[in-house]
């Protein structure tokens, strides 16, 4: 019973390790990504990247795509807590209420 107990304590432990390490592994994908498109706006064109850091053209694209999908998933968080209760500057309380004029 107390050999189960550690072995699941063990997994358990080890799967921390797992997910964490993804963790590390996305957030590495994604500031390779920023570096890429830092690169690729200073006129280095994709090909060349993928050529000067030795990696293949299809893990350039999706170090870029990562960085990308990174940017905009923190675009979208800021746009919606910006977006929130305030009405727009058109907009009076009533409209924003369920009042409507008539």
């Amino acid at each position: 019973m107390a050999d189960e107990l550690e072995r699941a304590r063990k997994r358990e432990a080890k799967l921390v390790a797992v997910f964490s390490a993804i963790d590390a592994r996305d957030d590495a994908q994604i500031a390779l990504g920023q570096a890429l498109v830092e690169l690729r706006d200073l006129g280095v064109v994709q090909a060349d990247l993928a050529e000067m850091t030795g990696l293949s053209a299809r893990e350039v694209g999706a170090a870029i795509r990562a960085a990308k999908d990174s940017t905009t998933v923190t675009d979208d968080t800021v746009n919606d807590a910006d977006g929130g209760d305030t009405p727009a500057a058109d907009q009076t309380s009533a409209d924003t209420n369920g009042d409507q004029q008539h």
